[in-house]
């Protein structure tokens, strides 16, 4: 498997285009967190924090405690034209200008 991605951003199609709405952080002990980057949240990031994200290859769930594994799932090629989901690790500013935080909510698994 390739390096791991070490921030996935998700953004959302909104009027205004896509927005930034959550990201995902591996940490140098492959722990992953969530945060909420938006204050209307995004379901389906927290819903694939909590619940995993579904391989398309072998329909397995992969749990943020996988660490890499799950940051590499999150790149999977999806079917959504509302949400894009990007690896910005490396990077110092995010993808999209368009973001502008009023409200940040993070989830680790050691909460």
């Amino acid at each position: 498997m390739n390096e791991p991605p070490t921030l996935v951003a998700v953004y959302e199609l909104v009027a205004e285009g896509f927005q930034r709405v959550a990201e995902f952080r591996l940490s140098p002990q492959d722990q992953v967190a969530l945060t909420l980057t938006d204050s209307e949240g995004c379901p389906q990031a927290e819903q694939w924090y909590h619940e995993g994200v579904e391989m398309l290859d072998d329909g397995r769930l992969v749990m943020p405690d996988e660490g890499p594994t799950f940051m590499h799932a999150l790149l999977q090629p999806f079917r959504m034209s509302y949400c894009r989901i990007v690896d910005e690790s490396g990077r110092d500013t995010p993808t999209e200008s368009t973001i502008t935080p009023t409200h940040w909510s993070t989830y680790r698994d050691d909460q």
